[in-house]
């Protein structure tokens, strides 16, 4: 009998030995899982981050093309304004150098 009770107590305690290591194993599978998870979740997120950037520089490439466009034609506008402005008085000019060189 005492043999039976010894019995069941190795078995109890192989068995409890036995769950102890499937946990064990279970628990580093689980955290080996959750390390790439993160891991992917971290790559995702800087590749997300990288195309948000390339997207917001590009934006903003395209506005400062947009903004420098903008600045020739009113430049462009400004010389023309000038150029009917002095139109006129052109030709006096012109025989004021003549009549300053004769």
């Amino acid at each position: 009998m005492l043999d039976d009770i010894l019995k069941s107590i190795n078995n109890a305690e192989a068995e409890a030995d036995r769950i102890l290591k499937e946990a064990e194993a279970q628990a580093a599978a689980l955290l080996g899982d959750a390390r790439a998870k993160a891991q992917s979740m971290k790559e995702e997120a800087l590749a997300e981050a990288k195309a948000r950037s390339q997207e917001q520089a590009e934006a903003m490439q395209a506005e400062g093309g947009r903004q420098l466009e903008d600045a020739a034609e009113k430049a462009r506008e400004e010389v023309s304004a000038l150029k009917a402005l002095i139109a006129p008085k052109r030709k006096a000019a012109a025989e004021a150098v003549i009549q300053l060189l004769i």
